[in-house]
């Protein structure tokens, strides 16, 4: 006499195949979510198939699917951030709404790797020596500032990745979807010759990355062209009221920012001296807003393809896992030119 429940067989494949009156490949086939089936199955065989799913209570592992394709069509996305973009006035959440629709077209799940101990320093990919995202098939990785030897060692161990962002790390050639920051602010210098300014001034931050390289390297490209093209790196705080006085004592008539937070300084320190944008001076921020302020849709600024890219990145990286001996891509989306009133004809 059993003195125990006893266990409820799990419904399998065959079971359904039974019913229905089809091969376990059938089945297989109309269960899949992986795109590109190579089994056709009719609609008629397709609709019994899934009344017998139905009267069984049948459900697909899709893990055994996956491991049984060698691949787990899971994707991880990691962030060097100390918060995960969740919430909607983040700027890498529109990102993660890209990669999210593009995991969806091609038929992936997400992982998001959100955990980490901040309090013993930034996020790792590698907190005790071991590849934390090994379970996905990829990743996506996000952040303004990422470990450049995690990348090297990722590249090394042959897994599969992309960043977001275009980013060097010697000795490996990587894979990134990026935005075209170069043509961009090279379109915004035109743009200011075009509304009457010939002094310009560039105003960037102290710490260096690629992204800040492209912004600058777009802004020194009319050198020459009868502009007085002018750039100094410096923290937004250092934006004071002696460096308002000496920046239009150059003649600088329009300052393009490299960053939000330097756009504010100044426009700041010229509400301090009675003055206002733009007709003290003109201001352009060659960047989205790390978070959106109430009035951002005043700003005379770029606009970064951020759910695009996240897009993008997604089919790259598939591009990657299938092809894993192939070049890496490297990717640049064009920017757009949000009109403002920051920006004045003269």
């Amino acid at each position: 006499m059993s003195t125990g429940h006893s266990r409820i067989k799990r419904v399998t494949q065959s079971d359904v195949a039974a019913m229905a009156g089809v091969s376990t490949a059938v089945v297989s086939a109309v269960t899949s979510s992986k795109p590109g089936k190579t089994i056709r199955v009719g609609k008629d065989a397709e609709k019994r198939v899934r009344a017998a799913m139905e009267a069984l209570g049948y459900a697909p592992n899709v893990v055994a699917q996956s491991l049984a394709g060698g691949k787990r069509n899971i994707i991880g996305v990691f962030t060097y951030e100390a918060i995960f973009p969740s919430d909607s006035e983040n700027f890498f959440y529109p990102f993660l709404l890209g990669i999210e629709r593009g995991a969806m077209k091609l038929g992936q799940d997400l992982l998001l790797f959100t955990s980490s101990s901040l309090e013993q320093g930034p996020r790792s990919i590698f907190p005790n020596g071991a590849n934390r995202m090994g379970v996905a098939d990829g990743a996506i990785l996000l952040g303004e500032e990422p470990d450049k030897s995690e990348l090297k060692q990722l590249y090394d161990t042959g897994f599969p990745f992309v960043t977001i962002g275009r980013r060097d790390a010697e000795g490996a050639d990587l894979n990134w979807v990026a935005a075209d920051y170069a043509t961009a602010v090279d379109d915004v210098v035109k743009r200011c010759v075009a509304s009457g300014h010939h002094t310009l001034k560039f105003v960037g931050a102290k710490k260096v990355r690629e992204q800040n390289i492209d912004r600058e390297t777009g802004f020194m490209q009319r050198q020459g062209d009868g502009l007085t093209l002018s750039v100094e790196r410096l923290s937004a705080d250092e934006i004071d009221a002696n460096w308002l006085k000496r920046c239009l004592k150059d003649g600088n008539t329009v300052v393009l920012t490299e960053t939000f937070k330097h756009a504010v300084a100044l426009e700041r320190q010229v509400l301090d001296q009675h003055g206002s944008i733009p007709e003290t001076i003109s201001i352009v921020a060659l960047a989205s807003p790390m978070t959106r302020p109430n009035d951002v849709q005043r700003w005379t600024r770029i606009s970064v393809p951020r759910e695009e890219m996240g897009e993008l990145a997604v089919s790259n990286l598939i591009s990657q896992i299938r092809n894993p001996d192939s070049a890496a891509i490297k990717a640049t989306l064009p920017c757009g030119l949000v009109p403002g009133s920051t920006l004045k004809n003269i």
